[in-house]
């Protein structure tokens, strides 16, 4: 009779003495009764020690059984864990994915790869939610989220998708009834449009200018058309605000003068990582082609 392999024979083991009994393990691992037996004593004889006590009514582990059991189970869980995840890595993406990404980037830049993945992996369906505010992926539910700035969660698992361009921009209109900023402490003389009512410290040649806002969108977007209709100043990703710069209804303020550079950063959790599902659509993100290709997407 041909032995078990080691790693079969050592997990047969560790799972009688988890589920209590032959008859039991045997119902979890879909074998009958007397294989489970058999085996068992073939991983007795090939170690040369008793490693169970059988009565009619019980199993217990003997003195050499239960060191056994402590030693093996681990390397069991580990071999189980491996194999899992090889099983993963080479299964069909499938399955539901909850995902949420700034409004902005999320239009441009998500939404358009998330159409040409899906139509790829028909077994895969999303759930996506695009909005600016900061979320909790564990309580809030999310597989994957999308932002655009600096990231503090150091918990999180982040990939940089992007580095985005900013720039600072008027309408004609503003500029016709406000002075043209010569230099960066000439935008703090200029009413601001913001995303948030806290962005009024921006970072703009190597100084930090306080501007006074005028308007808090909750959306860069919103920004961008504000700036436009001639409300004020704002600070936009460079692909918001490309098509109006082309078209000259909007006006690239300070040129010369160096910007800070935006990332955008895919974020999850470890747990969230072991799914095919999210692997695949990771690798479609990374792979992808610049952000400014889509600029056309965002309404501009």
């Amino acid at each position: 009779m041909r032995e078990p392999d080691d790693l079969s024979g050592l997990s047969m083991f560790v799972r009688i003495v988890e589920e209590g009994s032959l008859s039991a393990a045997g119902r979890a691992l879909g074998l009958p009764k007397a294989t489970i037996s058999r085996n068992l004593v073939l991983l007795e004889k090939r170690l040369g020690a008793p490693l169970l006590i059988r009565s009619t009514r019980a199993l217990s582990l003997t003195d050499t059984g239960r060191r056994f059991f402590d030693r093996v189970q681990p390397i069991v869980r580990d071999a189980q864990q491996a194999t899992a995840e090889v099983k993963s890595d080479h299964a069909s993406p499938s399955g539901l994915l909850r995902i949420t990404a700034s409004v902005a980037y999320g239009q441009a830049a998500i939404a358009p790869r998330l159409l040409s993945f899906m139509r790829r992996y028909p077994a895969v369906r999303v759930e996506l939610h695009l909005h600016d505010g900061r979320v909790n992926l564990v309580n809030d539910g999310y597989d994957l989220a999308i932002r655009m700035g600096p990231i503090k969660d150091s918990e999180l698992i982040s990939h940089k998708l992007a580095d985005i361009t900013m720039v600072i921009v008027a309408s004609p209109s503003w500029l016709e009834q406000h002075d043209v900023p010569q230099r960066p402490a000439d935008l703090a003389r200029h009413a601001a449009v913001v995303t948030r009512s806290d962005m009024i410290r921006w970072r703009v040649g190597g100084e930090t200018v306080r501007v006074p806002w005028r308007m808090s969108t909750g959306n860069m977007i919103v920004t961008r058309d504000a700036a436009r209709a001639g409300l004020g100043i704002a600070f936009v990703p460079e692909f918001l605000a490309l098509r109006d710069l082309e078209r000259g209804s909007l006006v690239r303020l300070l040129p010369d003068v160096e910007l800070p550079v935006m990332q955008a950063t895919a974020l999850y959790t470890r747990a969230a990582g072991q799914s095919a599902a999210l692997r695949a659509l990771l690798d479609d993100l990374l792979a992808s082609r610049p952000i400014e290709v889509d600029a056309a997407d965002t309404g501009c």
